[in-house]
């Protein structure tokens, strides 16, 4: 092919041959680029294409009957696991079966026998917008690491403290405990402690299990900074050993939990065979690990007197993990997912992940996000979904190129975005989109149309001229975890002109101190229309380092513990008094700004 040939069949295949920087700039496409991606694209449709099918693999209901290129004979649909039969009716050239009009909401299977052979399409009833739970409009939230957690007689991280962080947040007037994704990570060989690489984003992190009904093991003095790879070790070693004497009733209830969830009996087989060369021991002992983490995790969400839990949804898994493992024609080989330069990166970024075809996740009627939605909506009732632009488009980087050569390649937005409606709507799950810096244009009105819950944060807006207005279909903050604490930019940077902003606004002077900055963002945020505010615990206490810093690597990323335990932090008056003006959201009209002593 010519390059113009190769670049017009690229436009085709969903390749974006340029874009637009942060600063409006045009960027055309590596030739070289376009082209190998165009290589992998064909592939991914000519391999979807050598499977006959005479339906298309998602319908989403309202948009009429399914068309089926072939002649039916019987067709059922599988609602909440009860079999409906279904009609057809004859064409010419094709039947159609007519999809009940009255389907619960959610992801359905329809099956259906044909002259030409079985086919199947998961009919998809999506709400007229993205799930948003009246519960919690109005409220607020305290974030903070799982791993931060911990008490002097309890010094290792667990799922428990994540539970008594939830009690105390609801006793404190909080609705919402936010912390980083939860999932399985690399903590041996390779070791990647971030909890934004997961093996899995189906699957628990069993370093985070309670202690409590495992087989006792010496607990190890915890600095400062965790040491991931010994707590790992002893973990497995703990699981191993009970896996070796488990009792008949406990092996019938793992029985039961591997026959409702199927796929984790697979990513036990995935993690023995790697580690351990398939021994069923280890193969037992991490569907031990999963079964205890469900029971745990679902410990907070039935507690009535638990703060709800909002959990994260990394957009991208460990290369070398079980989803590409489980499903390797379903990602890209030799791509990796990235950014393209910016202001911080003038490289472009490479997050190392490998990006999902676009036809085989539309052939397998995205099965994956109907998955991680069913997954995390067991444990969470707000789900933030990370880098929410990639239902639109991700930036691929082939291997062995810089991440400023990459391309951007689209997909079905439309049609992911109705099937994470409709699996969140089924599970009961709020969602956010991550949509912070540039968003392109499409994505933002995606999301208007969908009525998607966005996201604040205040540290981005403390150079602008005017307060910025804070939308009220956001969840707010004053910042990620990915941007350096507020007692940090207080310290390094100079905020007098936000700090006189913020102060006329209030009608008070704001002095040069981090504890009189947050105090102030807080009112700030809690009196705003937000949906929810959700303050970093960090910025309540003051502290200057970062739980992660984009771009580098360092022993102290993503392993930081509080200073003090968790009690000790939450029972300082200052920190309760803060806590007391999210708190008060329910009724801002009893809160004043106060110039801060």
């Amino acid at each position: 092919m010519t390059t113009d040939a190769v670049r017009s069949r690229a436009e085709e295949l969903g390749i974006q041959t340029s874009y637009h920087d942060v600063n409006g700039l045009l960027h055309h496409a590596d030739d070289t680029t376009v082209a190998h991606v165009v290589a992998v694209l064909e592939a991914d449709r000519a391999s979807v294409a050598s499977t006959s099918r005479v339906a298309s693999p998602v319908h989403v209901a309202g948009s009429g009957p399914l068309l089926v290129a072939a002649r039916v004979v019987e067709a059922t649909l599988i609602v909440d696991g009860t079999p409906v039969d279904v009609p057809a009716s004859r064409g010419d050239d094709h039947d159609t079966i007519e999809v009940p009009a009255d389907l619960p909401v959610g992801c359905h299977l329809l099956q259906f026998d044909t002259d030409r052979g079985p086919g199947e399409t998961v009919v998809v009833v999506a709400p007229a917008t993205m799930p948003s739970s009246d519960r919690f409009d109005g409220t607020g939230g305290l974030f903070t690491p799982t791993y931060a957690l911990w008490e002097h007689t309890r010094p290792l991280p667990s799922f428990a403290h994540l539970h008594d962080l939830a009690r105390a947040a609801k006793t404190n007037g909080l609705d919402v405990v936010s912390t980083l994704p939860l999932y399985a990570t690399y903590l041996d060989e390779p070791f990647d402690p971030s909890p934004y690489s997961p093996v899995s984003r189906l699957h628990w992190n069993e370093v985070y299990l309670d202690d409590t009904g495992l087989p006792p093991a010496t607990v190890p003095v915890v600095g400062d900074i965790i040491d991931w790879r010994m707590l790992a070790a002893r973990r497995r070693a703990q699981l191993v050993e009970a896996a070796k004497v488990l009792s008949p009733a406990m092996l019938d209830e793992l029985t039961a939990f591997v026959t409702a969830h199927p796929d984790v009996g697979a990513y036990a087989r995935f993690r023995a065979g790697r580690d351990a060369g398939g021994d069923p021991i280890v193969e037992q002992s991490h569907l031990l690990a999963q079964y205890l983490a469900d029971r745990q995790l679902g410990a907070i969400r039935d507690d009535p007197d638990a703060a709800a839990l909002a959990l994260d949804l990394p957009i991208g898994s460990h290369p070398e993990g079980y989803e590409v493992w489980a499903d390797p024609a379903m990602f890209a080989p030799q791509m990796s997912v990235g950014a393209p330069p910016d202001s911080f990166f003038a490289d472009g970024q490479n997050w190392g992940f490998p990006p999902p075809m676009p036809a085989a996740m539309h052939a397998s009627g995205h099965r994956l996000w109907r998955q991680l939605i069913e997954r995390v909506g067991r444990h969470a009732d707000i789900v933030r979904i990370d880098h929410a632009m990639a239902v639109h488009r991700l930036w691929w980087v082939p291997e062995g190129v810089s991440a400023a050569q990459g391309v951007y390649v689209t997909y079905p937005r439309e049609e992911i975005l109705a099937v994470i409606a409709a699996s969140a709507a089924s599970a009961g799950v709020t969602i956010v989109g991550e949509d912070l810096g540039t968003v392109p244009h499409e994505v933002s009105e995606a999301f208007d149309r969908w009525d998607v819950l966005g996201m604040y944060e205040e540290q981005f807006h403390m150079d602008d001229e005017q307060l910025a207005h804070i939308p009220a279909r956001t969840v707010a903050g004053i910042r990620t975890h990915d941007m350096e604490p507020i007692a940090e930019l207080v310290a390094t940077d100079d905020t007098a002109a936000y700090r006189q902003r913020l102060g006329a606004a209030h009608q008070c002077e704001i002095a040069d101190r981090w504890d009189d900055v947050v105090d102030q963002m807080l009112v700030r945020l809690s009196h705003s229309d937000s949906y929810l505010v959700i303050a970093d615990l960090d910025d309540l206490i003051g502290e200057r380092r970062p739980h992660n810093m984009p771009g580098r690597v360092s022993p102290e990323l993503w392993s930081r513990r509080l200073e003090r335990p968790t009690s000790e932090t939450l029972d300082d008056p200052d920190v309760r008094r803060r806590l007391g003006t999210l708190a008060r959201r329910h009724d801002v009209s009893d809160d004043t700004a106060t110039t801060s002593p």
